[in-house]
């Protein structure tokens, strides 16, 4: 086989090599955007925070914290440290932030900064006990408390004798909303 010949027959593998490259390149950027937009609500959740734990006194439970993780999924989640309380029968049915009827038997949550639509998971440190929540309303309102939950959740992670809880929540970045023109 000649020089000429050995050369061409490489020419696949070297564009396929060069093909996924490309294709490791793309998924680079895309989760780089990820973590880039998950840096930013982070930013503000933080600043919520800091703000709130200086005004928690006796209701500090545990050090609050924010940070940018990849969960056990590989996916880009943003941890907060705080404390949750929870909000019942005098708002059911009223109207959220988000415009639908609150609902105390809902597994959702109330949080200051997170944006509309996020899904969280809500685990009780001192329980472990864990559930999934969606953001659809602002708050909490209840001095030096980091989200506020529906009845439901509160019951699911065994705090509503006590009222308030020291929780890890681990929100999701939610995706980009595509425009008419996307698909």
């Amino acid at each position: 086989m000649s020089r000429l010949n050995r050369g061409l027959s490489i020419l696949p593998l070297i564009a396929a090599s060069a093909f996924l490259l490309w294709l490791q390149g793309s998924f680079i950027i895309t989760k780089s955007e990820s973590v880039q937009k998950a840096e930013a609500v982070a930013e503000k959740v933080e600043e919520k925070a800091e703000h709130l734990e200086k005004t928690e006194g006796k209701n500090d439970l545990v050090k609050d914290d924010v940070e940018v993780k990849t969960n056990a999924k590989g996916e880009t989640v943003i941890e907060q440290i705080g404390e949750a309380s929870w909000y019942g029968k005098n708002f059911h049915g009223k109207k959220t932030a988000r415009g639908e009827a609150f609902s105390q038997y809902g597994l959702t949550a109330a949080h200051p900064t997170f944006p509309l639509g996020t899904k969280a998971t809500v685990t009780n440190i001192e329980t472990g006990k864990s559930v999934e929540v969606e953001i659809n309303d602002r708050g909490p309102h209840a001095k030096g408390r980091d989200i506020d939950l529906s009845k439901q959740a509160a019951t699911a992670l065994g705090m509503t004798k006590d009222g308030a809880a020291p929780v890890k929540i681990e929100a999701e970045v939610p995706p980009e909303k595509k425009t008419p023109d996307q698909k």
